[in-house]
């Protein structure tokens, strides 16, 4: 078990950084906030020259890849609970790198979702 953990813990940082890095692309994007198709190519073109995006896709493979090996050592309805400790990794994440704010309210719900994946681990000892 504690090598499933292993694997999900890995496949959820690679996936924050992923994350992290989407962010800190599109913040430099510019985007029209009208809903025609030429406001979202545009958009898209941005996207494709940035290389965090291409960064935060190899990082999100590697997550997969991980994801996977955890999957192949336990039942789905234990791995993908664990993979709520990404919410935690985020919250810790988007302050750190990002600078963005985290109020009382986000706190409280980060600390029920750890409270979650103990209690599906507490079933798996």
């Amino acid at each position: 078990m504690m090598l499933t953990v292993f694997w999900v813990l890995l496949s959820e940082l690679w996936n924050t950084l992923g994350q992290v890095l989407f962010k800190k692309s599109t913040n430099r994007l510019s985007f029209a906030h009208e809903k025609s198709l030429k406001s979202y190519l545009d958009f898209l073109t941005q996207v494709i020259g940035q290389p965090r995006i291409l960064l935060g896709l190899l990082a999100m493979a590697a997550g997969l890849i991980f994801w996977l090996l955890a999957l192949s050592q336990a039942e789905l309805s234990v791995v993908f609970p664990l993979g709520s400790i990404q919410y935690i990794l985020i919250l810790f994440a988007s302050r750190l790198f990002l600078s963005e704010t985290t109020d009382a309210l986000r706190i409280s719900g980060t600390l029920l979702i750890t409270l979650g994946i103990a209690f599906t681990m507490l079933g798996e000892v």
